[in-house]
């Protein structure tokens, strides 16, 4: 090593940097970059005076170090592909060995030459990066901490030209030996493992394309040109799946399909759950699940729905709302703060306000607190926030419009809900002291402004169904608080000694005319009659609500539900209960009738409302030998051995026992446990709560609090 004189260190004492010359880090002497009239820039002065190139190495602060092991035995150099490409080679004695990632590497050890163009393209001055913000929490550190790790590493491949050489030669081998695509249709999945043919893909995606996109238009419309299946393939893998499972969830001639599709489905929604790597596709994928749910994503289909889908529903976009998160789709809500190009942004909007809107409607459908409490499209957003949904010829669908009418329409849902159902302690304590009728009627208001506004929208007939149903949903859903209230404010009475809470309900509404909130509840169970009446005389059921997303079916199965529980009160007279028997008779029909097979979601639910909606056939009173018992077991034993003869047919009998009938309307699972017999939780749903209330009015109570009688109860509604 060459010693300076202390002459010459004296003259180029200053501070201490960290960036030297390959030639100068290698003799372990000073680099003096600053003398040459670029300070910081070479060349330096020792190369300047031995007329060497002068080459600025990379900084070695930072990161994690990696001692050299002394390695005695060196495999041979895979010669890089551009020697040939000009006439100077380097000699082996000029050649620096790059360091292994670990010593248990087993690829071989390469050599890059000092002097090679991309040892001076790596030359990076790594000093000069700054972090632009200070770090808000351990997970932005982290981030900054990545960055910079990518960014050498990078760097590090790009300047081991024979690195990059093994490596291609190592894939160029599989490749040629296996004939296995890397990119494009032939190189998903399902295409590569034959499970799929390119054909059957674009056959699958035309048929999502024509039939369940317009329904809810996430898959930008560029994906349905054949030409970009290698596109859609290469960069969509997650809305690709996606997309196949739902078009083939009814496809009966080949059932393998759907089951193709949905493992690999499966697949990747466990990489999702696991934390992979994913981009807004993701979740987009999970949102067109949660609408339609196919039926190989269950491990078990019974014979009648129990609201498994909503189970399903609520759990997949849980995910797509956390992931959105994640991905800073939130930050979309503000026009201001632009993440990418325009046409990325504005997929990346729509994505998160449809996370918005399928938040609000699950919520509503289970009657849970929401997921998202974060900015959502309520900051504004209009129909000219959505290019991709606005059409493009004459004649296309406007989406963008009916996406906004949606939007709208979601608000007032989400209003709703937070105000009356924002939980069981404060909306019981809502009914009974009755200030829950100025917000019935301002809502009433604000949904018929939503109809004169959005109800003229021009737009294709399944498109206008869909809305009609929605409003109508929502009026049963704003008008059923003061159902429940009226409920709640009879039991809270005394009753006379010999009168069955039964007995008092049934005189209660008997006469819901003189009642004071009669207009509500007329209101209800008209919302609930109209919403059946569009499904079966406006819908066509093979080719519109067999496609249409499966929260309008199950709008459908509460709206008859809500009925069943009305005419169990006995505020129908007999004639306009004959007329909604056969309004309910003719939904089970169009249930079938939209259905592809018995395990389809349109026959499960249709049989659940045949068994629930069970006419009399008889007038004839069972004896007291004969009277079923409550507990729900006649209604098995008739379930599992059906009974011949009509007039002793227990079931009947059974289906009019208690006006409370031990379930909620919202609650499909228990209206699966009561049909089909098996015990359900009247502590929790049924008729106890009542009682417990009521006995807590009873003259010479002291002290009543909602929280003695209601427990844990995570329901909404009662009845």
């Amino acid at each position: 090593m060459e010693i300076e004189s202390p002459q010459t260190s004296h003259e180029h004492i200053l501070k201490r940097v960290s960036r030297a010359c390959l030639h100068c880090r290698q003799r372990k002497s000073r680099c003096d970059l600053d003398s040459n009239g670029n300070p910081g820039k070479p060349p330096c002065q020792r190369c300047v005076r031995e007329h060497r190139e002068c080459v600025l190495g990379g900084s070695n602060r930072g990161g994690r170090r990696i001692r050299k092991n002394k390695i005695k035995n060196f495999t041979p150099t895979i010669p890089s592909p551009n020697k040939n490409r000009n006439s100077d080679t380097s000699s082996p004695t000029d050649l620096e060995p790059v360091r292994r990632p670990s010593a248990s590497y087993p690829g071989p050890v390469v050599f890059v030459s000092p002097n090679h163009p991309s040892a001076s393209a790596a030359a990076v001055e790594e000093d000069d990066a700054s972090i632009g913000s200070v770090p808000r929490n351990p997970s932005d550190a982290w981030q900054c901490l990545t960055g910079i790790a990518d960014g050498r590493a990078d760097r590090a491949q790009s300047g081991s030209d024979g690195f990059s050489a093994y490596n291609g030669l190592r894939n160029s081998i599989s490749l040629s030996d296996f004939n296995v695509p890397s990119t494009g249709i032939r190189a998903y999945r399902l295409v590569q493992s034959r499970s799929l043919d390119s054909d059957t893909v674009w056959l699958l995606i035309t048929r999502y394309a024509e039939n369940f996109h317009p329904y809810l238009p996430l898959v930008p419309r560029k994906y349905f040109d054949r030409a970009t299946l290698n596109e859609f393939a290469n960069n969509d893998k997650y809305l690709l799946t996606a997309v196949l499972t739902v078009a083939s969830k009814d496809v009966v001639e080949r059932p393998e399909i759907h089951e193709f599709c949905s493992k690999y489905m499966l697949e990747l929604i466990s990489a999702i759950s696991a934390g992979a790597d994913c981009d807004v596709d993701a979740v987009e994928a999970l949102l067109l699940l949660a609408e339609w749910e196919p039926q190989g994503l269950r491990s078990s289909i019974e014979r009648v729905g129990r609201g498994e889908e909503d189970r399903a529903a609520w759990m997949h976009v849980g995910l797509a709302l956390r992931s959105g998160y994640f991905m800073g789709l939130d930050r979309t809500s503000f026009r201001g703060d632009q993440y990418g190009d325009q046409a990325t942004e504005a997929r990346r909007r729509l994505a998160w306000a449809n996370c918005y809107v399928s938040d609000r409607l699950i919520s509503v459908r289970i009657g849970r607190a929401f997921w998202s409490r974060g900015p959502g499209p309520m900051t504004g957003l209009v129909s000219h926030d959505f290019p991709s949904l606005q059409p493009i010829k004459e004649g296309d669908e406007d989406y963008s419009k009916i996406l906004q009418a949606q939007l709208d329409l979601t608000q007032l849902y989400g209003n709703v809900h937070e105000v009356l159902y924002s939980g069981m302690r404060a909306s019981s304590q809502m009914m009974l002291m009755g200030d829950y009728v100025k917000y019935v009627d301002d809502f009433r208001l604000a949904i018929l402004r939503w109809k004169s506004l959005w109800g003229p929208l021009d737009c294709s007939a399944p498109m206008r169904a869909t809305l009609q149903l929605s409003y109508e949903y929502l009026r049963l859903y704003t008008t059923a608080f003061a159902f429940q209230a009226a409920i709640s404010q009879s039991l809270a009475k005394p009753k006379a000694d010999g009168i069955s809470h039964r007995d008092q309900l049934i005189s209660t509404f008997k006469n819901v005319a003189s009642m004071p909130d009669s207009r509500f509840i007329y209101e209800s169970v008209d919302a609930a009659k109209a919403y059946l009446t569009i499904l079966v005389d406006n819908v066509d059921p093979e080719k519109h609500l067999h496609f249409m997303p499966l929260r309008f079916y199950l709008y459908g199965i509460y709206s008859a539900v809500f009925l069943y529980k009305a005419r169990s009160f006995g505020m129908m007279v007999p004639s306009e209960e004959a007329k909604v028997q056969g309004l309910v008779a003719r939904t089970t029909e169009v249930l079938r009738q939209s259905s592809a097979g018995p395990d389809d979601i349109g026959s499960r639910y249709s049989r659940l409302l045949e068994l629930l909606w069970k006419p009399k056939t008889s007038t004839a009173v069972p004896s007291a030998a004969e009277t079923p018992p409550t507990n729900g077991f006649a209604l098995r034993t008739a379930l599992t051995n059906p009974v011949t003869d009509p007039i002793t047919d227990p079931v009947d009998a059974y289906m009019d026992f208690s006006p409370a009938n031990d379930f909620s309307w919202l609650d499909l699972e228990a209206v699966g446990d009561y049909v089909s017999g098996d015990p359900i939780s009247g502590g929790l749903l049924g008729l106890d709560a009542f009682q417990n209330m009521a006995d807590s009015f009873q003259p010479g109570a002291q002290n009543w609090q909602p929280s003695s009688w209601l427990g844990d109860i995570s329901t909404n509604l009662l009845f």
